[in-house]
C-alpha cells in the first residue's frame, strides 16, 4: 500500500462521489420544480389549446427552486459535515452512544483494547487515538472516526470485546487502521453530511404537512406539496445510500488487506469475520444506518443493493482461497504476502524512507509492544493518568544543562506541585539514559490521558511546555516539532491550515524547511550546504533554489511553514518527504536522534512514520 497513492485515490474518489450526488442533487430540484409548477399552476399558459395548456419553462421559478432547494440540501450538509469535523471522531462515537475509555482503566477487557490500540498505532508512527466502546452493543463491530489521521477516535462493541480473541481484536484494529491511513475517514465523514442534507428534503415536507393540516383555505397544494417533497427526498436518499455502498464495499476489500499485510495474521483477521457470521454485527443504536458505511461488519440489515460491506463469505474468500463457507470452522492458510520491507538506520534510503510513510509491518508491532513493556512501571503508569501525563511529558523537554534545568524543575513546581517536579525529574533520568527513540512514543502513548483533562488544565500543559522550551531563550528544531505535535493533537488543535497557497510561497516555504534542517544535522556550514543542494535534486518544485538563513526563522514563521506543506496534495508531500530524508541521510550517517526528527517532521505533515528499527548484526 502506498500512502500518498491511497490518499490520492481517496481525494478522487471523494470528487467522484460528489459528482454522483450534484447528478442526485440536480435530479431533486428538477423534481421539486415540476411539482411546484404543476400544484399551484403556474405552468399553465391560458390557451384552450390542450396540448399547450402546460408549459413546463418558467427560468424565474426553476433559478428560485435551485437557490431554494439546492442552498437548504447544501446548508444542510455542510452544518452536518462541519459539526462533525469539529468534534472530531468523538461526536460520531458519542452519537452512536459510545464511551470513551479512562486510559487508566482497570476493567481487563478495556486494558487489552487499549494496549492493542496503543501497539497498532506507535507501530504506524501514529498518536494513540482515544478509545471508545459501544455498552449497549452486543454484535461485534468497530469502526474509526475523524477528520485527519492524526484526530481519530476507534470505537468498538461491547460484544467485540467480550467475544473477540487478542488476535481477533489486533485484526479487526489493524482493519480499522488501514482506514485511518487511507484517508477513509473524511471521506466516511463527508458521506453523512451529504445524505444528511438529502434527508432535511423529507424533513421539510413533514413539517408542510403539519402547516397544511392547520390549514382552512388553500392547504391542498401545500398537502401535495409536502407528500411530493417527501416522495423525492426519499428517492434521492435511496440514490445516495445506492452510491455510499458501492464505494464503501470497495474500501472494506482494501481495509481487510492491509490488516493481514501489518499483523501478518490472518487467522485473526479470519476468525473475527468468522465469529461475526455466528453471532452477528448488528447495531442497535437508532442512528446506526447513517453510519453504517464505517462499522467493521454490516451495522444494520439492508438490502444487497444497499449493503455497504461486501458478503462475509466474499471477504473470507479473499484473505483464505481454501475457505469453504459450509465448514466456517477451518482455518485460514497461511499469509502470502509478506508485507513491506522493514527500514532500518543500517539500511535506511530517502526513497525507502518515503515508502515507509504509512506502512508498517508485524516486525514494527513487536518491536512496539516490547518498547512499551520496557517502559518503567512509574513512567507507563504516569502516561495512562490524565494527572501524571503532564510530568511525562515535561521530562522529554527537562534540558542536561544544570542551571537551565533547574529553572524548568522550579517552573513546574510553580505551576503544578512539588510532586509533578519530582516525577518529571524521575522520568527525565530514565529516558536520557533509554535514548532518543523513547521520545516520540511517550508523547503519542500520553496525549490521550491528557486530552481527558479539561480545557483549562490543558492550556496549562501547554503553557508549561511553551515556558520549558523558551527557558535558555532559544528553540531546538526537535523542541519545536515536539511542540507542534502536542498542540495539533491536543483537542484544542493546532494552526489553522489555508485552502490555497501559491507556488512561490510554497517554493520559499519548503527552502526554509529544508534549510532548518540541513543546520540540524550538519555542523559545518559547507556540508550543510551541500546537503541542501542534493536535497532539491528530488524537492517537489523546479530550480533554481536559494538556501534561505533560518537565523530568524521563529516557530511563528515555522508554524505558518508546516501548515502550508501539510495542506500540499499528496504528491507533493511525497517528494517533500523524500527531500527532508535525502537532507538527513546526505553525509551517510543516520543518527537515531536524526532519524526521531526526521519522523517528527514527517508526523508533523500528516505522513505517519513507522519506528526505523535497528538490529544487531
Amino acid at each position: 500500500m502506498d500512502f500518498f497513492a491511497a490518499q490520492e485515490l481517496a481525494r478522487r474518489n471523494s470528487r467522484k462521489l460528489f459528482a454522483w450526488f450534484a447528478l442526485a442533487v440536480i435530479g431533486v430540484i428538477g423534481s421539486v420544480y415540476v411539482a411546484v409548477l404543476v400544484l399551484f399552476g403556474l405552468g399553465t399558459t391560458g390557451s384552450p389549446d390542450a396540448a399547450a395548456a402546460v408549459d413546463l419553462w418558467n427560468p424565474e421559478l426553476l433559478a428560485t427552486t435551485a437557490l431554494a432547494v439546492g442552498g437548504f440540501i447544501l446548508l444542510g450538509s455542510l452544518f452536518k459535515i462541519f459539526s462533525l469535523a469539529r468534534g472530531g471522531g468523538a461526536a460520531v462515537a458519542t452519537a452512536l452512544g459510545g464511551r470513551l475509555v479512562p486510559r487508566a482503566t482497570s476493567d481487563p477487557l478495556e486494558r487489552r483494547l487499549i494496549n492493542v490500540v496503543d501497539e497498532m498505532a506507535i507501530a504506524a508512527g501514529l498518536p494513540a487515538p482515544p478509545v471508545y466502546v459501544l455498552d449497549a452493543e452486543r454484535g461485534i463491530n468497530a469502526f474509526a472516526a475523524g477528520a485527519r489521521p492524526t484526530e481519530g477516535i476507534v470505537a468498538v462493541t461491547r460484544g467485540a470485546l467480550e467475544q473477540l480473541s487478542r488476535d481477533e481484536l489486533q485484526g479487526v484494529i489493524g482493519h480499522e487502521f488501514s482506514h485511518i491511513l487511507n484517508g477513509d475517514m473524511r471521506m466516511n465523514l463527508r458521506l453523512i453530511g451529504v445524505l444528511h442534507g438529502i434527508l432535511l428534503l423529507t424533513l421539510a415536507g413533514r413539517v408542510l404537512l403539519r402547516s397544511a393540516r392547520g390549514s382552512d383555505k388553500g392547504g391542498a397544494p401545500l398537502l401535495m406539496l409536502g407528500l411530493a417533497l417527501i416522495a423525492i427526498g426519499s428517492i434521492g436518499v435511496l440514490f445516495g445510500k445506492l452510491i455510499k455502498a458501492a464505494v464503501s464495499r470497495q474500501r472494506e476489500y482494501l481495509a481487510d488487506a492491509a490488516a493481514i499485510q501489518f499483523t501478518r495474521n490472518p487467522t485473526g483477521l479470519a476468525g473475527a469475520l468468522k465469529r461475526i457470521a455466528g453471532i452477528g454485527s448488528t447495531i442497535e443504536h437508532p442512528r446506526a444506518e447513517e453510519a453504517s458505511h464505517m462499522f467493521f461488519g454490516s451495522g444494520a440489515k439492508m438490502l444487497s443493493l444497499l449493503a455497504t460491506h461486501p458478503p462475509i463469505e466474499s471477504r473470507l474468500k479473499r484473505i483464505d482461497a481454501d475457505f469453504d463457507p459450509a465448514r466456517n470452522v477451518r482455518e485460514a492458510s497461511p499469509a502470502t504476502s509478506v508485507g513491506p520491507e522493514v527500514a532500518t538506520l543500517d539500511t535506511l534510503t530517502a526513497s525507502g524512507f518515503t515508502a515507509s510513510v504509512g506502512e508498517f509491518a508485524p516486525a514494527h508491532v513487536a518491536h512496539t509492544h516490547t518498547l512499551i513493556d520496557s517502559l518503567p512501571e512509574p513512567l507507563l503508569h504516569a502516561i495512562h493518568q490524565p494527572g501524571g501525563a503532564g510530568p511525562a511529558l515535561f521530562a522529554l523537554l527537562l534540558s542536561e544543562d544544570e542551571p537551565r534545568q533547574a529553572r524548568q524543575l522550579d517552573r513546574i513546581e510553580a505551576e503544578f506541585c512539588r510532586r509533578a517536579r519530582d516525577e518529571t525529574h524521575t522520568h527525565a533520568q530514565w529516558l536520557r539514559q533509554a535514548g532518543p527513540r523513547y521520545r516520540l512514543p511517550v508523547l503519542d502513548l500520553a496525549l490521550p490521558a491528557v486530552n481527558e483533562l479539561s480545557a483549562p488544565a490543558r492550556a496549562q500543559i501547554l503553557a508549561t511546555v511553551d515556558a520549558l522550551i523558551e527557558s535558555d531563550g532559544r528553540t531546538r528544531l526537535f523542541e519545536y516539532v515536539l511542540r507542534r505535535l502536542l498542540h495539533d493533537g491536543l483537542a484544542d488543535g493546532g494552526a489553522a491550515r489555508p485552502s490555497r497557497v501559491s507556488l512561490s510561497s510554497l517554493k520559499s516555504d519548503t527552502a526554509a524547511l529544508l534549510a532548518l534542517l540541513a543546520h540540524a544535522g550538519h555542523a559545518n556550514p559547507d556540508e550543510a550546504r551541500a546537503a541542501f543542494t542534493a536535497a532539491t535534486l528530488v524537492a517537489p518544485l523546479d530550480p533554481p533554489w536559494e538556501m534561505p538563513s533560518t537565523a530568524k526563522l521563529g516557530a511563528p514563521a515555522l508554524d505558518r511553514i508546516l501548515g502550508h506543506l501539510a495542506a500540499c496534495k499528496p504528491a507533493f508531500r511525497k517528494k517533500l518527504i523524500e527531500a527532508c530524508a535525502s537532507v538527513v541521510l546526505h553525509d551517510g550517517q543516520v543518527t537515531v536522534g536524526e532519524a526521531e526528527l526526521l519522523r517528527a517532521v514527517a508526523k508533523a505533515l500528516d505522513c505517519p512514520v513507522p519506528p526505523l528499527l535497528r538490529y544487531a548484526h
